[in-house]
């Protein structure tokens, strides 16, 4: 927080030195209202909005983006939900994004608040591992509405049909899950372990430049190919638990697990290819060979192993008029994997998604459903559709399902099946 409000009052002023009629601005309101279908409390999961407000400057010096977003839920002032989560969600505020960006010989140099957004999937994180995420509202929303923005200086370089992307990210932050006692809570832990261990505070990496985070990404398009190659020296983004015993004063065993990040690269690839026809196929591939797992049996050492691990997507598109069909597969491999890990070895999910515009492009809809194939048959289906009568409002109404078993990703939510409606007004 305290280097977001120094980012601010650095850039902000520059918008300052020179006329307000230079600066762009767009805002928009939003009203939400979100319902439970099967009679979990409180009956209305939201109650709330959003004001969004959107700027751009350029001059002959530099160029200065932002964007602004306040949020509030009154859905989350109801002892149903923990004081944590009223104290999160009922009211807050955050950047999407904010930087300064100028052109030096070749390059174009940004620096601040930025999201990077790397590979071909529809919704789904291969090599796309650049920016932390906000499970607040689990995966529900967009990709892009829930991705977090990060204080980072950035490069990008064009020559003939090649282009250069480096990054560099000097403070690491982590994934954030929803609060406990929230609408999407998720459980990280078996509950079975924390009647066996007592759960510490994260250990998170200290802010220094060897802890910094360094990226690249070199592309090309021909021949109706898109090709992409990446690189990440970071953080994993999601803490895992290591075993720590200790004696106690009654020579009694005390257990606890410590949250901890790891260093972790990535090398990946993505490409998408034209097949004609309204065709394109997608792939995608990230090699992690530095990954950190978690096993499910005591271990006097630690319980954390390191092993590599492949990430792996293929995707079909098809354009049909103003429609797009897309489907995906994605899977994981875990190299020297046995039954005492944490996870298992493969997680295959397909995803299917139909995304279309009609009258004139007035009414937009979509239908996607996400599935893992396994026993418990791990299921998320999701309806919405907008109606945008002119270029100042949008009538958004939508559904989201949950299936599964009681522990599992989406079935862990299967109580919290709802229908959504938003109205919004752009100025």
């Amino acid at each position: 927080m305290r280097c977001l409000i120094l980012l601010s009052a650095c850039i902000i002023p520059l918008s300052l030195s020179t006329t307000a009629q230079e600066i762009d601005w767009d805002a928009s309101l939003g009203l939400n209202l979100a319902a439970h279908i099967d009679g979990a409390e409180p009956d209305f999961s939201e109650q709330g909005g959003d004001f969004t407000l959107k700027f751009t400057q350029d001059t002959r010096h530099y160029s200065l983006t932002g964007e602004g977003r306040v949020r509030w839920n009154d859905a989350y002032n109801n002892s149903e939900y923990s004081e944590a989560a009223r104290d999160a969600y009922e009211w807050s505020a955050d950047w999407r994004e904010l930087y300064i960006a100028k052109d030096i010989n070749d390059w174009n140099i940004s620096f601040g608040l930025q999201q990077v957004v790397w590979g071909k999937a529809d919704n789904l994180r291969v090599v796309d591992l650049v920016n932390p995420l906000d499970y607040r509202d689990f995966v529900l929303p967009d990709l892009n509405d829930y991705r977090k923005p990060v204080l980072m200086l950035k490069g990008e370089y064009y020559l003939a049909d090649w282009s250069l992307q480096t990054l560099y990210i000097p403070f690491f932050e982590p994934n954030d899950f929803a609060e406990p006692g929230s609408e999407y809570e998720y459980v990280t832990l078996d509950p079975a372990l924390l009647e066996i261990f007592t759960l510490l505070p994260e250990d998170r990496p200290g802010r220094s430049f060897n802890n910094g985070e360094f990226g690249a990404q070199l592309a090309r398009s021909f021949s109706g190919i898109d090709l992409n190659f990446f690189a990440l020296y970071g953080w994993d983004d999601n803490p895992v638990y290591r075993q720590l015993y200790a004696l106690g004063d009654e020579s009694n065993i005390i257990a606890s697990l410590q949250p901890e990040y790891h260093r972790q690269t990535m090398l990946g690839a993505a490409t998408a290819y034209s097949l004609g026809n309204g065709l394109v196929l997608r792939s995608e591939v990230a090699v992690i060979p530095d990954s950190i797992y978690m096993l499910g049996v005591l271990d006097a050492a630690g319980g954390l192993v390191e092993q590599a691990t492949i990430n792996a997507l293929v995707g079909l598109d098809y354009s049909w008029r103003d429609w797009l069909f897309s489907a995906q597969a994605n899977d994981r491999y875990i190299d020297n994997w046995n039954s005492e890990f944490s996870v298992e070895k493969n997680q295959p999910l397909l995803t299917f998604s139909a995304t279309g515009q009609s009258f004139s492009g007035r009414l937009d809809s979509r239908i996607s459903v996400a599935r893992f194939i396994e026993e418990s048959n791990e299921q998320l289906l999701q309806l919405r559709t907008t109606w945008k009568p002119d270029d100042r409002w949008a009538y958004s109404l939508g559904a989201d399902w949950f299936s599964g078993g009681v522990g599992g990703v989406f079935g862990q939510f299967e109580n919290k099946d709802r229908v959504w409606l938003k109205v919004q007004r752009n100025f």
